[in-house]
């Protein structure tokens, strides 16, 4: 309902005039021209509640000692502010309050916020009541003429904003009032209207959504197409219409939005089809039982009567025997000489008991012969009519369900088997299994049985280079094949994708299963036609025995299953026996990968540090940053979890924390010790994060939050990670160089990649890898390590050793020309606390350490340090939960 700036707190302008009658002439006054201005308005409401305010405030003017014309000031003040509130706060409390009480109707929850909003507006008027009162007083009438221009044009400029006011809320109350909701977004996405209307239908008050982006300030729009489209709009400036379905409440609601694009963004138009929807799912419902009951007219409809033995059909009767329409009365003899011998007894005992009125209807399947000569399955209903103890006439309908008949068959022939190569599916074949398992447990004695699990090897290849319909043609050629590997009472079923079970009903022993497993892989080792070209495949077989301590066939599968994945992680194209040893390896990767899980979402990881020493001097000029986990208080190889950590596609995350927390730590420590020469960290990266587009962002925000001087950041890699995608890790590491960080290749020399990829690849070091440091020690080493050097001065790339642990191959590596290493001669990795101590030490590592140490120079690198009291960076809990998740 529509109602007047005044009643929601806006002062009206006939309050100056009743204020200066009050003030001038007093409370009499102020009370008739209170009155003539209630008598005035339109609306009872209104006028009552200028009244009441009036009458609030000549009383508490009156209470506060307030005089008529000669005013003392500043004591005259008090009352009239008194007065001014009095009335502000009656007529706002009986505009926001009392008449939504009276009309039923809410509440506004912000009226105290209108007091305090409109009270200045009505302290201007009293002054001006108030210098109006004192320049007659006075008899200043020149002056007042020349204030009543001013004073004409302010209250013209006051009625603008009041009508301005009302125009408003008229147009939101008349968008409240339409069937659709209304809402504006600017360009930017943010809400700069939001209806009432649009409220109720998604929720979100004005006050919270205004200002804010739409998705995000309606938690309910969050998963749907409506941000896409609306982006669209605004691009391309057409209107378009989305169908968005929302849970609010717990219920589904149903909206077409309509996005109009406008000059500064898009109104959006909201409708409401949840109802509608519905009534038009019951009136589907509704045409489907009609269309029913017309299928039902539509039938053959016959009738019989009994006392002429003549026998009327309609022409759809006729032509669903393929009969000619044409004619509708035969011999009922003509009728049963269709049916087919099986049928024919019991309809006549069913028409013979509807006849004697022993039961009101009858309904039955029978097949009648087609004129093409094929039996068709029809449902026969009928019900007897006339009157006395015998029907006179029987009448009823034909339906044709032929095809509903083979349509069910079908159905039941697909519930258990696979529509693409025709074997038992997974469901029917674990009910083949379960009933064997069952008449296993109740036997006391007899032959055995096993289940052989088979994954193809290789087929994702064959599928992805030869195609979807290359790769169904190879299921079925594989499907024949296994079929005749098996023997009568043997079952095969196709478990999903390129699985296959096989139950081998009977086994006398081991060697039985043995002995098929063998043949299928003979089998599938000839060539198969596949798309015009040959194709070649083999099968992973894991092999589990039946015994009585299964519970269900779903744990037979489990053990065959396992079986399965150690023929294939032990070379494919094999075949190995389930024993409770594999069980227990498959349940320790499952704890531990659970272990790992949970150790990722608690923050149980730690960074240790490597010192990285000039060859020189002994001295440390940088860190390897290492992860490491402690699991029920012992310490796990990396070499154990992190393979683990990346087929679970998490290694990312915890790369991600890894980096934050080591270029924090170093950062850190730099700011902490300048003199102590720090100049290098590195951090290593995963195959995962070198094909992640995203991965220099996640490096500049690292560098950027920790301060540390991107040049200090080196990115170590493995040959391995980088031939996985070469060229898309090829353009990450550009990028990164770009930025200033310099790349390491981790273990040189030891993986896949050739020389000729090198020389591509952007890289600043070459770390030679522990195996060619360690064969220094032999009396005929080959010269691996010169070459690696020698490859390095020419690429003027660096050189760093890895594993070092004597002062023999720290010297040989010196003598060589390689200026860094980092090995146990010099430090193991250190906890954080640790390695401060040898920053803090400043003293050199390793044999130069010893020389000192001869001279009585040196001192144990964390000897008398204090314990630092700065966090080594934030926890790995803190950070994996900021860290983006890379899908």
């Amino acid at each position: 309902m529509y109602r007047p700036a005044e009643d929601r707190g806006a002062m009206p302008p006939s309050f100056v005039v009743e204020l200066a009658a009050l003030l001038a002439l007093g409370p009499l006054a102020a009370a008739a021209v209170s009155l003539v201005a209630a008598a005035a308005k339109r609306r009872v409401a209104s006028g009552i509640a200028a009244v009441a305010a009036t009458a609030a405030a000549v009383l508490v003017y009156q209470a506060l000692g307030g005089t008529v014309a000669a005013f003392e000031w500043p004591i005259q003040a008090l009352p009239i502010a008194g007065a001014v509130a009095a009335y502000c706060l009656v007529r706002v409390v009986i505009a926001q309050v009392l008449t939504p009480i009276v009309t039923r109707r809410p509440i506004p929850r912000a009226w105290q916020m209108t007091l305090l909003r409109d009270s200045p507006t009505y302290f201007v008027g009293a002054a001006l009541a108030v210098t109006i009162v004192e320049l007659i007083e006075a008899q200043l009438w020149p002056v007042l003429a020349v204030a009543a221009g001013p004073v004409f044009f302010a209250f013209r400029a006051y009625i603008d904003y009041l009508t301005h006011v009302e125009d408003s809320h008229r147009r939101r109350e008349v968008i409240d009032a339409l069937d659709h909701g209304i809402a504006v977004i600017d360009r930017k996405g943010r809400v700069t209207l939001w209806g009432d209307s649009v409220e109720r239908l998604v929720g979100g008050s004005p006050a919270r959504v205004v200002g804010q982006p739409l998705v995000s300030a309606v938690p309910a729009l969050r998963g749907t197409v409506l941000a896409k489209e609306i982006d669209a709009s605004l691009a391309d400036a057409k209107a378009r219409t989305v169908r968005v379905i929302m849970n609010r409440n717990g219920a589904s609601r149903t909206l077409d939005v309509k996005i109009v694009p406008i000059a500064d963004g898009a109104t959006l138009l909201w409708h409401d089809l949840t109802e509608r929807l519905r009534s038009e799912q019951a009136l589907k419902r509704d045409t489907e039982r009609l269309s029913l009951a017309a299928d039902g007219a539509n039938d053959g409809l016959w009738e019989w009567d009994l006392r002429t033995d003549e026998l009327y059909v309609s022409r759809r009767w006729r032509r669903m025997l393929g009969l000619d329409p044409a004619g509708n009365t035969m011999r009922v003899n003509d009728w049963f000489t269709r049916l087919h011998p099986e049928d024919v007894t019991p309809l006549q005992e069913a028409l013979k008991a509807l006849e004697a009125a022993e039961t009101e209807e009858i309904e039955s399947e029978v097949r009648l012969s087609h004129e093409d000569g094929s039996y068709r399955v029809f449902l026969c209903r009928a019900v007897g009519g006339g009157s006395g103890r015998r029907r006179s006439r029987i009448a009823g309908s034909l339906t044709d369900i032929t095809d509903r008949i083979n349509d069910q068959e079908r159905l039941r022939t697909v519930g258990f088997r696979d529509p693409l190569t025709g074997l038992r599916n997974r469901t029917d074949f674990l009910d083949v299994l379960g009933r064997r398992l069952a008449e296993y447990k109740r036997r006391t004695s007899g032959d055995g049985f096993a289940v052989l699990y088979l994954d193809l090897d290789r087929f994702k290849v064959i599928n992805d280079s030869l195609g979807h319909l290359a790769g169904d043609e190879l299921l079925i050629a594989v499907s024949r094949r296994l079929e005749s590997c098996l023997r009568q009472d043997d079952a095969l079923g196709r478990l999903g994708g390129d699985e296959f079970a096989v139950l081998l009903s009977t086994v006398g022993d081991q060697s039985q299963a043995n002995v098929i497993a063998f043949r299928i892989q003979d089998a599938l080792r000839a060539p198969i036609p596949v798309g015009g070209r040959e194709v070649f495949t083999s099968a992973s077989i894991g092999i589990a025995f039946g015994h009585r301590d299964y519970g269900s066939p779903d744990e037979i599968m489990r053990d065959a299953d396992t079986a399965m994945y150690h023929a294939k992680s032990n070379g494919k194209a094999r075949h190995e026996l389930f024993d409770a040893e594999m069980h227990a390896r498959a349940r320790d990767r499952h704890d531990l990968e659970n272990d790992l899980r949970h150790a990722l979402k608690s923050g149980d990881f730690e960074v240790h540090y490597q010192p990285i020493v000039q060859l020189t001097t002994g001295m440390c000029v940088g860190f390897e940053s290492l992860v490491r986990w402690t699991r029920n208080g012992k310490p796990v190889s990396p070499a154990l979890f992190v393979p683990v950590l990346e087929e679970l596609g998490v290694i990312d995350e915890l790369g991600t924390w890894v980096l934050d927390t080591a270029c924090h730590t170093f950062a850190d420590w730099q700011r902490r010790y300048p003199q102590a020469g720090l100049n290098c960290i590195t951090v290593n990266a995963s195959s995962r994060q070198l094909t992640d587009q995203n991965f220099p962002f996640l490096v500049h925000e690292a560098v950027r939050k920790s301060g540390l001087r991107v040049s200090d950041l080196r990115i170590e890699v493995t040959e391995t990670a980088l031939m996985d995608n070469p060229q898309a890790a090829a353009q990450v590491l550009s990028e990164l160089r770009d930025y200033g960080v310099k790349i390491y290749l981790d273990d040189f020399g030891t993986g896949c990649s050739s020389l000729s990829h090198l020389h591509k690849l952007p890289v600043d070091a070459l770390k030679i890898d522990r195996s060619f440091v360690m064969s220094l020690l032999l009396p005929d080493r080959p010269a691996i390590v010169e070459s690696i050097l020698a490859l390095a001065h020419t690429l003027k790339t660096s050189v760093v050793a890895e594993g070092i642990e004597s002062e023999i191959q720290a010297r040989e590596l010196e003598r060589l020309g390689c200026t860094h290493a980092q090995g146990y001669l010099f430090s193991r990795p250190l906890a954080p606390h640790a390695a401060e101590g040898v920053i803090a030490s400043n003293q050199p590592l390793g044999p130069k350490a010893k020389e000192l140490a001869d001279r009585g120079e040196f001192r144990q690198p964390w000897a008398d340090v204090e314990p630092v009291g700065v966090a080594a960076g934030p926890s790995a809990a803190t950070l994996l939960s900021k860290a983006p998740t890379i899908s």
